[in-house]
């Protein structure tokens, strides 16, 4: 007869989940709230989060004039993308 080891793994009813920080989980209700945006793809015409630089149905760039920081990582993106070609 086998006794149980003390170094032994926690069973899964042992491991409690933990709670995120309350700054983080006040930022994700209100991301919640906000809902989430949607952009139509010039491409292919179909719906994608405006939090994409390209689509994830056809995977064209996808051009944001409401926001130049996005705009600029798309600049970025293509300018290192030439390069490498």
């Amino acid at each position: 007869m086998s006794m149980p080891s003390d170094d032994a793994e926690p069973h899964d009813w042992e491991i409690k989940d933990e709670e995120p920080p309350e700054q983080l989980q006040k930022k994700w209700e209100r991301e919640e709230a906000a809902g989430s945006r949607t952009i139509v793809c010039p491409s292919c015409k179909k719906e994608t989060s405006s939090e994409n630089l390209s689509c994830i149905f056809c995977g064209s760039p996808i051009l944001q004039e409401s926001c130049p920081f996005r705009c600029l990582l798309t600049w970025i993106k293509r300018l290192f993308k030439e390069k490498n070609s």
